[in-house]
């Protein structure tokens, strides 16, 4: 008989070096957890010879693996998946409080690549129990998304370098705790940073935040799984679509490149309407009634276009951007 999803699980640890083994990983990645893809290839090649059309030979290279993930931006768990961006979280209280990231550029002494994955995927099949232990695991792209009547989904891309033959020792008891509440649109808020202070986008319709590592797996003569991985650079970007109620947005975007007249290069929002300086400009909040929160703050944000739409008869008027960040901290408070 067919298997379905109730019959497996997914759990996830953080490694302490690139490929080491961490026991029985425990981790949820969030409510509704879904696998959404999930490929593992060893790059094979096709080699012909001279005299003849049929192919003689295969050959074998790099194992390679990618995973993508759903799931549901839950009160406690979920944001612990910021360390594989960002690397382990600070704070003097951890049980209460977890700060991801920040304001400002890091040094090269932190963990730039973030704490790498090993996830472990089981299905109790029809004739024959899976195990799977994906280790050397990297957070390609991490995305959050909240709309109007919706739960904040989110989504995970993880490319992974090693992978050992499947284990049959499945138990149904091995699946992660997962006692979350779900942040729904309800929760969330969003302001931006002004000369006089701050401003909340009013009637807030979408929000979306990517982040994405541009990261690669390294490989070494003599072993067909990864060895390492590095990060190129962490790209911040998003969009958020609202009432439109001023032209402060789209002047913002006009100022980027003029110069002459009273008028000077604007590089950032903060440069243009919060008063410059690399204080944060973007706040977008998740919060529940009983002391749980996300809270996301971007710097240096930069809009890459204004669209407007509704301006037809009956229909409200929305504006929409797209924009991108030099820097963010998140900040979670899971009790």
């Amino acid at each position: 008989m067919v298997r379905t999803g109730a019959n497996a699980y997914v759990r996830y640890g953080f490694e302490s070096a690139y490929k080491a083994s961490v026991g029985s990983p425990t981790n949820s990645f969030g409510l509704k957890t879904a696998v959404t893809g999930w490929t593992l290839t060893t790059n094979r090649t096709a080699l012909a010879k001279l005299g003849q059309v049929e192919v003689d030979t295969f050959a074998y290279g790099q194992q390679q693996g990618s995973l993508s993930l759903g799931f549901v931006l839950g009160d406690t768990t979920s944001h612990k998946l910021f360390q594989a961006i960002y690397g382990t979280g600070t704070d003097g209280t951890p049980s209460t409080t977890q700060i991801y990231g920040g304001t400002t550029a890091r040094s090269t002494t932190n963990n730039l690549i973030g704490n790498t994955l090993a996830v472990e995927i089981a299905a109790n099949l029809e004739t024959a129990n899976s195990v799977r232990t994906l280790r050397g695991g990297i957070l390609n792209t991490l995305s959050i998304s909240a709309s109007v009547g919706d739960v904040v989904n989110a989504t995970a891309d993880i490319t992974y370098g090693k992978e050992d033959a499947p284990s049959t020792s499945f138990s149904a008891g091995n699946a992660p705790t997962e006692d979350s509440k779900p942040f729904t649109f309800a929760h969330g808020t969003v302001n931006l940073r002004t000369a006089s202070g701050t401003e909340v986008i009013a009637e807030l319709q979408e929000a979306d935040i990517n982040w994405t590592q541009n990261s690669d797996l390294l490989y070494t003569l003599g072993d067909n799984q990864a060895a390492t991985a590095i990060k190129r650079v962490l790209e911040i970007t998003g969009r958020f679509r609202a009432s439109w109620k001023d032209n402060n947005k789209v002047n913002a975007l006009i100022n980027q490149m003029k110069t002459g007249g009273a008028v000077t290069h604007k590089e950032t929002w903060g440069d243009a309407y919060a008063g410059g300086g690399s204080d944060i400009e973007f706040k977008l909040t998740f919060a529940t009634g009983d002391g749980k929160s996300i809270t996301i703050e971007l710097a240096g944000m930069s809009f890459m276009d204004h669209a407007v739409s509704g301006m037809e008869p009956v229909e409200p008027l929305f504006e929409e951007l797209n924009w991108q960040a030099k820097f963010c901290k998140v900040t979670a408070v899971p009790a």
